[in-house]
């Protein structure tokens, strides 16, 4: 090889160097987890949704600095077994900083101390349960706790809808053993009297012998501590039954998924929640999560947007800061940030809590909609 010709292609090969395209910078991971299977997979399919529509817009707008967020997504299955075994998948994964799941306090309690003993803070969207955020300086909510909860459930039957004798069906597990002590507590603070509770074990589909009690027991009022599942095969077998008494329910009958199973015996249904896509200040939101989903966001899939905003605005504090991105600043920044400002109302964190004002809805029509005062 002749020497001009190796200087040729030295000088080539710096020209293909210079004009390859530069590395894209190193993606900040993001750990997800939830229920994407399964009984209730219609909540984490709203999570999921909703996380990946806030990341997408924070990633064609250039990440965070230069550094597009990726999500490490890990299904559940609503099992606290499965909640840990992929909690230890997400902190094994190199880089996680945070967190967001999962749906329930008993999958979202499972996973705790795993994300604790890695310094990641945890996210979840809607566990409500107080003892979730007990568990470490490293967990965080953004719904309200079920102490809170159980006040809005109270004025949702008893305020709301004029009931002053009632009967509880509640799910047996910790959000629902929790509520229905909570609820009932408020309902009778408030001058209500509660006069049946009755645990229903996930999955269950037969309500008749529930449904003689209650019966049995001639209340004025129904409060539904069901996930949409059963609350939606509870309500068609009482209305089947000539039991057309007042029915109320608390976040999970929030739901499309409910109206959707329980066809026209979900008309006039109340609940609360702290999201309505019929509210024209939440527009933008709607709009681009109905683009690309084709259908309404609900109150889970705004828990959700709002988890990854305000994660994503610590990770930005962080990074801004010149400070080492782990997952210790991250939580710091959680814990002691401003108020963050989002479709669910204001998120400020005190001991990993938030506090959030109801908006009641009824079920009209076969949709939902704000309920007249």
């Amino acid at each position: 090889m002749s020497v001009r010709f190796a200087r040729l292609l030295t000088a080539a090969a710096a020209l293909t160097i210079l004009s390859a395209p530069a590395h894209a910078a190193d993606p900040i991971n993001v750990g997800f987890f939830s229920h994407l299977s399964g009984n209730f997979a219609e909540y984490g399919a709203s999570f999921k949704n909703a996380v990946e529509l806030y990341l997408d817009k924070v990633n064609a707008d250039g990440g965070v600095n230069g550094r597009p967020i990726k999500l490490v997504v890990e299904d559940d299955r609503n099992s606290p077994q499965e909640a840990a075994t992929v909690a230890r998948k997400i902190v094994a994964t190199p880089g996680v900083v945070l967190t967001i799941g999962s749906w329930s306090t008993t999958a979202s309690l499972a996973a705790a101390p795993i994300f604790a003993e890695a310094k990641i803070p945890q996210i979840s969207p809607t566990s409500s349960h107080p003892d979730f955020t007990r568990q470490s300086p490293f967990q965080f909510r953004q719904n309200n706790t079920d102490d809170v909860l159980a006040q809005y459930n109270a004025d949702t039957i008893h305020k709301k809808l004029k009931a002053n004798r009632i009967v509880i069906p509640y799910s047996q597990d910790d959000w629902g053993v929790y509520t229905v002590k909570a609820t009932s507590a408020a309902i009778e603070k408030d001058g209500g009297k509660v006069l049946l509770t009755e645990a229903v074990i996930p999955g269950s589909k037969d309500f008749r012998p529930l449904i003689s009690k209650i019966k049995a027991a001639n209340p004025d009022g129904v409060f539904i501590a069901l996930p949409y599942q059963e609350a939606s095969i509870f309500i068609q077998q009482l209305r089947q039954a000539g039991v057309n008494i007042p029915a109320g329910g608390g976040i999970p009958l929030t739901s499309p998924k409910f109206i959707e199973l329980a066809g026209k015996a979900a008309e006039g249904v109340v609940v609360h929640s702290i999201f309505f896509a019929g509210d024209p200040s939440k527009k933008a939101f709607v709009d681009a999560y109905q683009a690309k989903y084709h259908k309404l966001p609900d109150q889970f899939a705004a828990l959700a947007y709002d988890a990854a905003g305000v994660g994503v605005a610590a990770i930005s504090r962080v990074v801004q800061s010149g400070k080492p991105l782990t997952g210790q600043a991250v939580r710091d920044e959680l814990a002691n940030g401003p108020a963050y400002q989002g479709v669910t109302g204001v998120s400020k964190f005190e001991n990993g809590n938030v506090k959030k004002a109801p908006t009641f809805l009824v079920v009209r029509d076969g949709a939902f909609q704000l309920l007249p005062q």
